[in-house]
């Protein structure tokens, strides 16, 4: 098995991450491929977990509007808490 990369740029940011890690170029390339693999996995993650939130909130206004009035939760939600902390106000 073979990988044959053919850009200067990209071999001497692998060089300089083996060199920071104190590994093989190899384990380098393997570590920084298995940290972006991860970082994406977890950003999907978030991504499913915000859809099936925001599915929920919106079922739950469905279900608790006052003859067909909806109620917008996510307004109610943000005059108690800060959007970019979650902290309460």
């Amino acid at each position: 098995m073979s990988l044959n990369i053919k850009n200067e740029d990209v071999h001497a940011a692998v060089r300089e991450l083996a060199d920071a890690l104190g590994v093989s170029q190899t384990s380098a390339v393997e570590a920084a491929v298995r940290d972006k693999l991860d970082a994406l996995r977890t950003e999907r993650r978030r991504a499913e977990r915000e859809r099936r939130i925001r599915q929920a909130v919106a079922e739950l206004q469905a279900a608790v509007a006052d003859d067909g009035a909806a109620i917008d939760l996510w307004a109610y939600a943000d005059g108690l808490y800060d959007r970019d902390t979650g902290l309460p106000r």
